[in-house]
């Protein structure tokens, strides 16, 4: 990560930095056959994340590396002056934003969230797979893989799921066995227990602790169970 130094801030802010910005952003999904679905803003706009970014996970901070005059006129940042909105496919969760150069810059999955300059006036994405500045650019999913922390899912595991599911995860009580399913079930499980769904008649018991989890939770959790426990 590139970090910008007191001279490199001083220098950033000199520059009239291009970005487009809008109250409240809605962010949209968009889809298509040759490239799936991706992030847009209200007006359809492609979105785009850059491989050489920061993911904010936990209490890191999400660090942005197109920073450069030339970088910003190519991909300017995704900035919001009020509180992101998820439209229909896009996951509220996810939204966020990070501090860069007094502005609030948009972040899904913790990733900051970019537009193309060679998208103006185009009838679709033109920047999906550039290679420019350092890095790759890509259109933004609106499904965010999350890497998982064994460790740390062992250590939640045992904290907050042996006493009902049992150490070896074989159910205990009235609690079902987890051994065997795979992560998408857990994560999807988890999901939806911290959307306040009813999945079963566990909901009651499991929609509090669900809603404390954050995704990074969910994917060390869902990964530990479905490795440990097979």
């Amino acid at each position: 990560m590139r970090k910008l130094t007191g001279t490199a801030v001083a220098l950033a802010l000199v520059f009239a930095t291009p970005i487009f910005a809008q109250e409240a952003m809605t962010i949209e999904v968009a889809e298509s056959v040759e490239l799936g679905q991706y992030l847009t803003n209200a007006e359809g706009r492609p979105l785009y994340r850059f491989t050489t970014d920061v993911q904010a996970v936990g209490d890191q901070p999400a660090g942005i590396s197109c920073t450069t005059e030339e970088c910003l006129d190519a991909w300017p940042l995704a900035t919001t002056s009020g509180d992101p909105e998820a439209g229909e496919g896009a996951e509220a969760s996810l939204l966020g934003t990070t501090e860069y150069n007094d502005v609030e810059v948009l972040t899904y999955g913790g990733w900051p969230l970019y537009y193309s300059a060679s998208d103006e006036g185009a009838d679709a994405p033109q920047g999906n797979e550039a290679t420019a500045f350092g890095g790759e650019w890509a259109l933004a999913s609106p499904v965010v893989q999350v890497e998982a922390d064994l460790a740390a899912g062992e250590t939640m595991y045992a904290q907050a799921c042996a006493q009902c599911h049992g150490r070896t995860a074989r159910g205990m009580a009235s609690f079902p066995s987890l051994a065997g399913h795979d992560a998408g079930y857990i994560s999807t499980r988890l999901m939806q227990y911290r959307a306040g769904e009813t999945v079963g008649p566990n909901s009651p018991l499991m929609k509090p602790v669900a809603a404390t989890l954050s995704d990074q939770d969910i994917a060390n959790l869902a990964a530990f169970i479905s490795t440990e426990f097979q």
